[in-house]
């Protein structure tokens, strides 16, 4: 059984035009500090996969710039949860009531309904689930109107953190959650310029820093490719593209 890193991200997007998230980037932040990430990875989805803490995934030629809480036990990041929490104007008496929208399949209900619990015991959050068929959800979540948080993910299409860090940038088409910074936007823009590969990997790093700190989007885990390979089967090497060759296969009996 072989286990790699894969280009895809699996993440919660949250709607940035209107209450409760509009201007408050510090209740984005006690919800994304409060998802267990570790329970998720080894309980729920249990093939591997890789805890989020950035938005890019280990691509070539990038260093992915991760929250700088990523270091930190579950402990202290739901109690700098309840302080934020607290700074964004909710409490015990006071709850958020929250929905999260998903579309229609068991392992997405199952990662909505342990996060939603996760808030719960934390922060005292009230979040009602609302699934949807794939293609009734993919036009809800564009909906910047009648959405408040809702599922997403990504596979890159070629290996390179470009391909993720575009679908925030404030006129792209994907960008659901409606984000907006004029400075990650023109980031993005010297990036795709730079042809000192460096420089623009600086670009791009510094981006994803800005936008981790913005919080528009909330990174739960990596995906990865996962492969059945008989013990005489030999040259096969793991790649975030998964692109096998039989070419490189050989057989040793």
């Amino acid at each position: 059984y072989v286990v790699s890193p894969y280009l895809g991200a699996y993440y919660y997007g949250f709607n940035m035009v209107k209450a409760p998230f509009k201007d408050l980037p510090e209740l984005r932040l006690a919800l994304a500090l409060s998802v267990d990430r570790s329970i998720i990875t080894e309980k729920l989805t249990g093939s591997g996969e890789i805890a989020a803490f950035s938005f890019v995934p280990p691509v070539s030629g990038y260093v992915p710039q991760q929250t700088e809480w990523a270091e930190w036990s579950q402990q202290e990041r739901n109690a700098e949860a309840r302080r934020l929490y607290a700074a964004a104007g909710y409490d015990e008496a006071n709850p958020l009531q929250v929905e999260i929208l998903y579309n229609t399949q068991q392992n997405h209900k199952q990662l909505a309904i342990a996060i939603s619990s996760m808030w719960k015991q934390n922060l005292g959050v009230k979040t009602t689930l609302l699934n949807q068929e794939w293609k009734v959800f993919l036009q809800t979540r564009t909906d910047q109107a009648n959405t408040e948080i809702f599922r997403s993910g990504w596979i890159g299409d070629y290996d390179d953190a470009y391909t993720f860090l575009q679908l925030l940038v404030s006129d792209n088409e994907q960008n659901d959650s409606g984000y907006k910074n004029a400075e990650y936007d023109e980031l993005l823009v010297f990036a795709s310029r730079e042809t000192n590969l460096t420089k623009r990997q600086e670009y791009m790093q510094q981006a994803e820093a800005l936008m981790l700190k913005d919080m528009p989007v909330m990174p739960i885990y990596f995906y990865v490719s996962k492969h059945l390979v008989k013990p005489w089967v030999k040259g096969l090497t793991p790649n975030i593209m998964d692109h096998v060759y039989t070419k490189d296969l050989h057989l040793v009996y």
